[in-house]
């Protein structure tokens, strides 16, 4: 798969499929085989819908009215005198039940249901914070597959002068020492050869680590590194910065926040408690009903205290909101500059230096192979091809690392892939 898929598009299409364990990847893999095995298989995924499960019964438990409440009472008894048994005994039975007045009721299971609406917007936030990690441990991979490419070459070029100095050295037109530093550089060569070989796997295994496997199955990614593209403008990039999954977990808090004064709201109409029943009057062997209503005074100032906490919350969170959105925006822009210099960078060796050195790196083999250079200049124009092939990797990946940030901190596509 093309580097420049976009992450927040791979994310959108992989979320909407179903996570169960499925068999790790194997073979050569794309970005979307990763992204997929990530969200399958990742254990910090796994507590959302635990804590989801908790909140659902959180909500059960704020939709209940008030219980019915059955209790009795026994007055006029035990005492001394005319009353020291049961004899002017008055028994009380009793029904009683709490009105909630203001919409107590709604509002707590509104409350409940904004903290669901943020646990989803804190699970779109960890996924996609958890799928860049992915594209970046994929970007890593591709690049130290081009670098054991590239060491390979370079190996491949240190063989080629040792042979085409041997001759030369049998003849007596180089020095033996000539032959002493291309061996050399011959075993220089395959040293970094190997050591490009374990970077290789090392990313290899941290990229398995994103779906629990310490064993990589996969033999290799697939990924067109060099290819970068152009820089979508940056005025495309900021023109709604709203789908920011990091600005839409502070809408969702924002409407909690809302929920909590709306609740907090609720309190400032009391609780009208009723109660009925019936007593027996031993007295008169009678029995009569029994109604009560009580009625809290004085609840708009008891909940003032309340309603004043909660609205500063619900005001705080749009501050955070607008310090967020304005650095998130800073950091785009910066990000946004580095990425063009890097396009340039790529383009510019892949067009200009990377032909160049190379015609020049040959031109010195054939003048060195007829003694018109020294061993000296051969390895200089050597290197400097392959350092400007190493740039060129290098380039390239950070090309695809800051458009990946880039896409996690706006939330748009740059390419509408």
């Amino acid at each position: 798969m093309n580097l420049k898929c976009l992450a927040i598009v791979a994310c959108v299409m992989i979320a909407s499929a179903t996570c169960n364990a499925q068999e790790m990847p194997t073979g050569t893999i794309s970005l979307r085989d990763a992204l997929e095995a990530t969200l399958n298989s990742n254990p910090s995924l796994r507590s959302f819908p635990l804590r989801n499960e908790a909140l659902l019964g959180n909500r059960e438990i704020a939709d209940l009215k008030p219980p019915f409440t059955i209790g009795a009472n026994l007055e006029d008894a035990l005492g001394t005198g005319d009353i020291r048994d049961f004899t002017g005994a008055e028994a009380t039975l009793r029904l009683s039940n709490i009105v909630e007045m203001g919409g107590k009721r709604a509002a707590r299971v509104g409350v409940v249901n904004r903290r669901i609406d943020t646990l989803a917007a804190e699970q779109r936030v960890a996924e996609l914070d958890l799928l860049i990690e992915v594209v970046r441990r994929f970007i890593d991979v591709a690049t130290a597959q081009e670098q054991v490419d590239l060491q390979a070459q370079s190996t491949a070029i240190a063989q080629q002068t040792v042979r085409a100095i041997q001759p030369l050295v049998t003849a007596g037109q180089a020095p033996q020492l000539e032959l002493g530093r291309a061996n050399a550089a011959l075993l220089r060569a395959q040293l970094a050869e190997q050591a490009a070989a374990a970077r290789l796997e090392s990313t290899r295994i941290r990229l398995a680590n994103m779906w629990s496997s310490n064993t990589p199955q996969f033999d290799a990614v697939t990924a067109d590194l060099l290819v970068v593209g152009q820089a979508e403008p940056i005025q495309n990039i900021l023109e709604d910065l709203s789908g920011n999954p990091d600005i839409e977990l502070y809408a969702a808090e924002s409407r909690l926040r809302e929920a909590q004064l709306r609740l907090a709201q609720t309190r400032q109409q009391g609780d009208i408690s009723w109660s009925a029943g019936i007593r027996h009057l031993r007295e008169f062997d009678d029995t009569g009903v029994v109604l009560g209503v009580t009625v809290p005074l004085f609840n708009k100032e008891r909940a003032s205290g309340a309603i004043r906490t909660a609205r500063a919350n619900f005001q705080e969170v749009e501050a955070r909101r607008l310090t967020a959105l304005n650095a998130i925006e800073g950091e785009i822009r910066s990000l946004h500059q580095s990425l063009q210099q890097a396009i340039t960078e790529v383009n510019t060796l892949q067009q200009q230096v990377i032909p160049l050195l190379q015609e020049v790196q040959q031109q010195t083999q054939e003048a060195y192979a007829v003694g018109n250079y020294s061993y000296v200049e051969l390895i200089s124009a050597q290197q400097e091809f392959l350092t400007a092939l190493l740039s060129q990797i290098s380039s390239a990946a950070n090309v695809h690392k800051l458009r990946a940030e880039i896409e996690r901190l706006s939330g748009l596509p740059l390419s509408g892939q």
